[in-house]
C-alpha cells in the first residue's frame, strides 16, 4: 500500500536532475503542484506505483524534462471504475524525448507540446486484460487520450494488449491521431491479428512509417485465403515508405507464408523482411533448414531487390543468418 506523502510548505529543487518517487499517495493538491512546478533542471523523472489519492487535477511541468516513466503495476478493485477517483494529469512535453507508461490508466494522462518526442513505449497489465471479458471504457478512453499526446513520436512500441484495449471501442477509431513523424513501430507481447481494424487504422495514420516489427508474431483469420481484404485499403506507408518488416515466429508454416505474401504484394518499396525463428525448429537440422529456405524462395517476387532474411540462435550467443535474394 502506498504511503501518504507529506510535503513541506516551501519546495524547490533548483539543481535536481534525476527524481524517482515510489509507493506514495499524494494528498495535498496545492503542495504536490508546487513540487512538480519547482523542478527547473529536472531531466529524468520516474513515478512508480504512486496514487493520486483524491486529487482531481495535476500538472507536471519541468522545462528540461527529457525522460518520463510512469509505472502503475498495482491492479485496482473492479469497483474502482464506478467511482469518480480519477485524476487528470497534464504533462508539458516541451523537451520530452522519451516516455514510458505501463498500467491500466487509472488516471487521465494528457501530454501536450510533445514536439521533440522521439521514443514512446506503452504497456498494460496483461493479466488484468486477459482475465476480464469486459474492459472498462475508462481504460479505452484513457488510451486514446495518451496516444493523442504521443502523436509526434518517431519510434513507438505498443503491447499487443494495448491493441486489444483499443479494439474494445471501435467507435473511437475515427479519433485515432495521425502519427506524421512515426518511422519505427513495434508490437510486443502476444501475436497481433493482421485483420484487426485497430492495426489497420494505426498503419493508415502513419504515412512515413519505415520499419514495422511484430515481436510476438501475428495471426491470420481462419479464412486467410481471402488475402485481398486484409490490410485493405492499403496504408499509404506501404506505397511510399515502409522498407523493413520483422516478425518473430516459432516455425516457417503456411500461415506465416501467407502473411508474408500479403506484405510482399502490398508493400511496394519493401527492402527487407526479417524472420527471427524462436525455439528449436532449425537448430542442428540441415534438412529442415533447406526446406524452410525452399518454402521462402517460392514466395512471390515482391518489390525489386527485396530480401528475405532468416535468423535463429543455434546456441547462444551464436546467431545464424540466411539471406534470400
Amino acid at each position: 500500500m502506498p504511503y501518504m506523502l507529506k510535503l513541506p510548505t516551501t519546495i524547490c529543487f533548483s539543481n535536481l536532475k534525476i527524481l524517482t518517487i515510489g509507493k506514495v499517495t499524494f494528498s495535498d493538491e496545492c503542495l504536490t503542484q508546487q513540487l512538480f512546478s519547482g523542478l527547473p533542471v529536472l531531466e529524468n523523472f520516474t513515478l512508480f506505483d504512486c496514487s493520486w489519492g483524491g486529487l482531481k487535477s495535476m500538472s507536471i511541468s519541468a522545462p528540461k524534462l527529457h525522460s518520463l516513466s510512469i509505472l502503475e503495476t498495482e491492479i485496482p478493485d473492479d469497483d474502482f471504475w464506478s467511482s469518480s477517483d480519477v485524476c487528470q494529469v497534464m504533462i508539458a512535453g516541451d523537451s520530452l524525448k522519451n516516455f514510458y507508461y505501463t498500467g491500466l490508466l487509472c488516471s487521465d494522462y494528457c501530454i501536450f507540446k510533445s514536439f521533440s518526442l522521439e521514443n514512446a513505449h506503452i504497456d498494460t497489465i496483461d493479466d488484468y486484460i486477459s482475465d476480464h471479458d469486459y474492459i472498462p471504457n475508462e481504460i479505452t478512453h484513457g488510451m486514446y487520450k495518451l496516444l493523442i499526446g504521443l502523436s509526434n513520436v518517431k519510434s513507438l512500441r505498443l503491447s499487443s494488449y494495448v491493441v486489444e484495449v483499443l479494439i474494445n471501442a471501435e467507435e473511437l477509431l475515427p479519433h485515432m491521431p495521425m502519427f506524421n513523424n512515426l518511422m519505427d513501430l513495434v508490437f510486443q507481447g502476444s501475436s497481433i491479428d493482421l485483420d484487426s481494424a485497430t492495426l489497420l487504422k494505426i498503419l493508415q495514420n502513419s504515412p512515413r512509417l519505415e520499419r514495422l516489427q511484430f515481436l510476438g508474431g501475428f495471426n491470420l483469420p481462419l479464412n486467410y485465403e481471402e488475402e485481398d481484404r486484409i490490410l485493405d485499403p492499403v496504408p499509404p506507408c506501404f506505397l511510399s515508405h515502409l522498407k523493413w518488416i520483422g516478425v518473430d515466429s516459432y516455425q516457417v508454416n503456411q500461415e506465416l507464408l501467407s502473411a508474408l505474401t500479403i506484405f510482399l504484394n502490398k508493400a511496394v518499396v519493401l527492402e527487407n523482411i526479417v524472420i527471427f525463428l524462436l525455439g528449436n525448429d532449425l537448430v542442428g537440422n540441415l534438412e529442415r533448414r533447406e526446406e524452410a529456405c525452399e518454402q521462402l524462395m517460392e514466395l512471390p517476387a515482391g518489390p525489386q531487390n527485396c530480401k528475405i532474411v532468416l535468423e535463429w540462435f543455434e546456441s547462444f550467443p551464436k546467431r545464424w543468418r540466411i539471406v534470400l535474394d
